[in-house]
């Protein structure tokens, strides 16, 4: 899950050794409206509705499809993102891209830019083929394909687990612009074959697909973003954290647990804690090498925390950023720095009375920015 931007000077500026975050209620920003914390229920089926796109007709629509990807054994972590949007010149455009990162190569980078005409989606279940690439649901099997020149990932979901929302999904501002999060796919077995560096290889691993929709101005953007996927054996602990300037030093937070069929337990009220700050070589914010987390809820509860293992990808994300969008970002930050890295993680969950540990090796992702009066 994410965070956003804090309106005070940068955590990593301030001269000490731990940072706690929590959500803190804003009467002026709704967060996840109907969600109740702790023990999850009603929720049993891959819903293809979570996956549809939703084509506002707004100048500030944008709608990503984000697959998270990890292969444990090769060391390699995958992402692609499609990403539909109106702020162009004209609506309807797609852009996708493919990165590719292993215990050898930082991240590897191919984009692809559509119009609408390229774009092409189907009026029941859930596909889309745009230009060569793909995003395809058949009952619980679900395909991501990325043709590009030099990079390539033609992968499988082959999903456990069913889709989830917290609440309506939503952060609402006072004005009524929007962010939408939602999990079509928290955890699935990923297999196929990715293509980079002039050799095709087949992986197998685990991965999920969060799909987003915003009507938000992007001066509104999150800027900050606390993320894990652990996938256990037998569960899975994901979390997703954001912060934004509008958020007044708050943070939308989204952590969830689950064992193979079924949602356990979500919270978008818990702490994390980070601790041990050191400079990431490479990259111009240090972060955290340590990490607590603690949810409860009634009798209902997780606690553990992980720790960084190694560092794997590191950028300026504002280098990515679409053109026109660049001078719109710079002035709320001047960077936006994205480390991703395997974490070692140890959880203790506690429901129905049974405590039960899942640990192992997992990808987190840490985003930190440098305000633009910096």
């Amino acid at each position: 899950m994410k965070d956003k931007r804090l309106a005070a000077r940068p955590a990593f500026l301030i001269p000490a050794l731990l940072l706690a975050l929590s959500a803190i209620a804003d009467p002026g920003i709704r967060y996840f409206q109907g969600h109740e914390n702790g023990k999850v229920t009603g929720f049993d089926k891959t819903d293809a509705a979570m996956f549809r796109a939703s084509d506002l007709k707004s100048k500030y629509y944008t709608e990503p499809w984000f697959h998270e990807m990890q292969f444990p054994d090769e060391g390699i972590i995958v992402i692609v993102n499609f990403q539909r949007h109106n702020m162009g010149f004209s609506s309807g455009y797609l852009d996708a891209y493919l990165m590719i990162s292993d215990k050898d190569n930082d991240a590897m980078i191919e984009q692809w830019s559509g119009k609408s005409g390229d774009v092409k989606i189907a009026d029941t279940g859930f596909k889309i083929v745009a230009g060569p690439h793909l995003m395809k649901l058949e009952k619980d099997t679900y395909r991501v394909r990325f043709e590009g020149k030099d990079m390539k990932a033609d992968v499988t979901y082959k999903i456990l687990i069913p889709s989830f929302q917290q609440g309506d999904g939503k952060v609402v501002f006072k004005d009524g612009e929007f962010v939408r999060y939602n999990f079509p796919i928290p955890w699935a077995e990923v297999s196929g074959t990715l293509t980079y560096k002039g050799k095709t290889r087949k992986v197998k691993g685990n991965g999920s697909m969060n799909h987003d929709l915003q009507d938000l101005s992007p001066l509104k953007f999150p800027t900050r973003w606390r993320a894990l996927w652990a996938y256990g054996e037998d569960m899975t602990v994901s979390m997703v954290n954001c912060s934004a300037a509008d958020f007044k030093g708050e943070w939308a937070m989204r952590l969830m647990v689950a064992e193979k069929g079924k949602i356990l337990f979500s919270s978008h009220d818990f702490t994390l804690k980070g601790e041990d700050f050191q400079p990431v070589p490479g990259g111009n914010v240090p972060m955290p090498m340590k990490f607590a987390i603690e949810a409860v809820h009634g009798d209902s509860w997780l606690k553990g925390g992980y720790k960084v293992v190694r560092v794997q990808e590191k950028k300026n994300a504002l280098d990515e950023a679409p053109s026109f969008l660049r001078p719109l970002a710079s002035l709320v930050i001047s960077e936006m720095w994205s480390y991703r890295y395997w974490m070692d993680y140890e959880f203790e969950f506690h429901q129905d009375g049974q405590t039960r540990t899942v640990k192992g090796r997992g990808v987190a992702n840490y985003v930190d920015s440098v305000d633009a009066k910096e």
